[in-house]
């Protein structure tokens, strides 16, 4: 039988597995790397995510989403920045051609991935308010200063396992030999994915400045 904490745990943990499996950047940025280059590519992509997520994580525990909703043109700021960088990362996806020879795009730096990750991560600003929900939980029933920042450890260990989780489903061998035959089509849902995600960042901004 749990107690309370671990009760809490265990529901944070839940909750923001299922924020995590919802459609994001994040995700189509794990299973687009691990179909077109290799598992050892796209761990470099989701060690890049969990990095994020921890800054992420990091600022919600000091109160710095608080910080962000006193000052809300750093908030519009950021979400500029990062709505601009993911277009311009599906611009990039609507550019894919077709694969030559059937052939899996040949790899690049890991550091090259594990920054895209990063970047891909903190390029969403609106991370902080979903963990700042999630975290506010914990927060109710902190009764030792440790406890945040364990629940900090516990959760990306369960970003990063979840991660790899979708690393080993999406580089199956009959999963990328079905997309090779679908490779370009997915390209550019993605595209179109990751500029409506930079466009809804951009209607958040535009909300705001008439609605505050």
């Amino acid at each position: 039988m749990l107690n309370q904490t671990q009760s809490m745990i265990a529901s944070i943990v839940l909750l923001n597995l299922l924020g995590q499996l919802s459609p994001g950047p994040d995700m189509l940025l794990i299973s687009k790397t691990a179909l077109n280059y290799s598992r050892w590519a796209a761990f470099c992509v989701a060690l890049g995510i969990t990095t994020g997520v921890a800054f992420w994580l990091l600022l919600t525990i000091e109160g710095y989403s608080a910080l962000l909703q006193q000052l809300p043109w750093l908030q519009n700021i950021l979400m500029l920045a990062g709505g601009s960088y993911l277009i311009y990362c599906g611009y990039q996806m609507l550019r894919t051609v077709i694969p030559q020879n059937n052939s899996i795009t040949a790899p690049i730096q890991e550091k090259h991935f594990f920054w895209k990750g990063l970047i891909t991560n903190l390029s969403n600003p609106k991370i902080i308010f979903y963990l700042g929900s999630v975290m506010s939980m914990a927060m109710a029933n902190v009764h030792k200063p440790t406890l945040k920042y364990e629940i900090m450890l516990i959760l990306l260990v369960q970003v990063l396992l979840t991660l790899c989780l979708m690393i080993w489903l999406f580089s199956l061998p009959i999963i990328k030999r079905n997309y090779l035959h679908w490779s370009l089509a997915i390209d550019r849902i993605g595209g179109c994915a990751f500029i409506c995600f930079g466009c809804w960042l951009y209607i958040q901004i535009i909300t705001s400045l008439f609605y505050h």
